[in-house]
């Protein structure tokens, strides 16, 4: 009787520990393409985007996992990005629809700039209310779809599809080139590495494809046809060829400082790299041999990354002096490009000059009107980063755009096999460097963060040095302490 009674125990034992350790996923998608009553123009001064020419299509994708009581849901979207104060109502909502915690929920944009932009939520917002719509739908079939699933990745090296944007120049400042061979040219560095995870179900047919890419999906910029670019290119295809159909969905690599080729091209050249990309992808993603999980971790930090003071008043009286003279300079040379340390393209027609730099002057009297008002600005920027540990692999998710260098630094120093930093997820707090990179300046650390123009919720202040080493440093200490060292 005993015997029996420890038998019966013990098979209790093993069958809730097998049960704890099910790794389940599921999938869907829904598209975001909306209607022209539904996009505001005006929200950027120069990427618009029009409906008489189609692109890659654009969709909210879901991939829901769950790994005994584990479980968390990754919505990527094909968007430019997710603002803060679009990011905490999203969660919540999407987290309420299926019964699961706002930070279980991780929303990851792919970055095209050939999409429109979620409006702000102090006025009429139709395009967000049905971006949100339609990722709660998505994530609510991905929940009910789960199933017994396996996992693996893979990653292949691609070079001739994106270069650096930052250019040193010999004054300790930096050229934004969109010139790919003076890109090129300068020695700087991209990152080639495209990364595929497959989610099969027990039989071995594809749940979900995910493919991470590190280059900016910017190929028309202004004026585009609605596209997710290269990404939207790039998971299509791998659905109709590898996947049966199954959704892929796109992580954007860290690559603040990293754009495709070209810059300033045509629909037709992004259709062209995404689809590269994609052949490239296929036969890899085809012989990856998936298995269950022994290992499902995931946490949440929030880092407080120091950022500058803010200019003396003389300094702002300079800079806007310095700004309204090269617009006025433009009527007699069209052709300038540098102001403040950052350089226009020397085609761009005046218009688009006059849009790029103006923001930079209006920011500083905003600044100045808040320094005399007494108005006071903080040290730090807090900032959510969110770990997620398949076995060797870790993804890290961050709310802005970190230069690749950083990428590269997280990868190199953690313990996991594969460790890489996702951008532009639950949030958007621009770009963020190396030290270097930040003594150097130009549009992404030092002037970028003037185009929010101090709106509530936005990151008033370039970060300072040892910004990017905080950030890397907070996530290497958040994936030893999931993995227990």
């Amino acid at each position: 009787m005993k015997k029996l009674l420890l038998t019966g125990l013990c098979l209790l034992f093993l069958t809730s520990y097998a049960q704890a350790e099910n790794f389940l996923a599921g999938a869907a998608s829904r598209s975001i393409m909306p209607t022209k009553e539904m996009v505001n123009n005006s929200i950027h001064s120069n990427m618009t985007v029009r409906f008489d020419e189609l692109g890659s299509p654009i969709n909210s994708k879901a991939l829901a996992l769950t790994f005994g009581d584990k479980s968390i849901v990754l919505i990527a979207l094909d968007i430019s990005g997710v603002k803060n104060s679009h990011s905490d109502p999203m969660r919540k909502a999407i987290a309420a629809s299926i019964g699961v915690n706002p930070d279980e929920i991780i929303l990851s944009a792919s970055h095209s700039h050939s999409t429109p932009f979620l409006e702000p939520m102090d006025g009429p917002h139709p395009y967000f209310d049905f971006v949100l719509q339609q990722s709660i739908e998505a994530a609510k079939e991905a929940w009910k779809s789960r199933r017994p699933a396996r996992f693996g990745h893979d990653v292949i090296y691609v070079v001739g599809a994106s270069f650096n944007t930052r250019v040193p120049m010999p004054d300790g400042g930096v050229k934004f080139t969109r010139d790919f061979r003076e890109g090129l040219a300068s020695g700087r560095p991209i990152d080639p590495r495209l990364n595929i995870i497959r989610f099969d179900d027990e039989n071995g047919k594809p749940i979900a494809g995910w493919v991470r890419f590190a280059t900016h999906p910017a190929c028309v910029i202004f004026n585009t046809p609605i596209s997710g670019e290269y990404p939207g290119y790039l998971t299509e295809r791998l659905s109709k060829t590898v996947t049966d159909g199954a959704p892929v969905l796109f992580g954007y690599g860290a690559s603040g400082d990293l754009n495709c080729i070209p810059m300033f091209g045509s629909e037709s050249d992004s259709r062209n790299m995404g689809r590269q990309l994609a052949d490239l992808a296929a036969p890899v993603f085809e012989q990856i041999q998936t298995k269950k999980p022994q290992r499902f971790l995931f946490g949440n930090r929030t880092v407080n990354l120091p950022l500058d003071p803010p200019p003396s008043i003389e300094k702002l009286e300079q800079e806007i002096e310095e700004i309204n003279t090269f617009i006025k300079a433009l009527d007699t040379n069209p052709e300038l490009e540098w102001v403040m340390g950052i350089n226009c393209k020397k085609e761009w027609p005046v218009k688009n000059k006059i849009n790029h730099v103006k923001p930079l002057a209006e920011w500083a009297g905003l600044m100045k009107q808040a320094l005399k008002s007494g108005r006071k600005f903080p040290s730090n920027w807090q900032s959510e980063i969110t770990a997620l540990i398949i076995d060797d692999m870790g993804l890290v998710f961050y709310p802005g755009e970190p230069l690749v260098e950083l990428g590269f630094a997280l990868s190199a120093q953690s313990p996991l096999e594969e460790t890489l930093l996702i951008a532009m997820s639950n949030g958007a707090n621009g770009y963020i460097g190396t030290d270097e990179d930040r003594l150097r300046g130009g549009y992404e650390t030092y002037s970028s963060v003037r185009y929010s123009k101090l709106k509530e919720g936005t990151r008033p202040l370039p970060y300072a040095l040892g910004a990017g080493e905080c950030l890397i440093g907070n996530c290497l200490s958040l994936i030893n302490e999931l993995c227990g060292k």
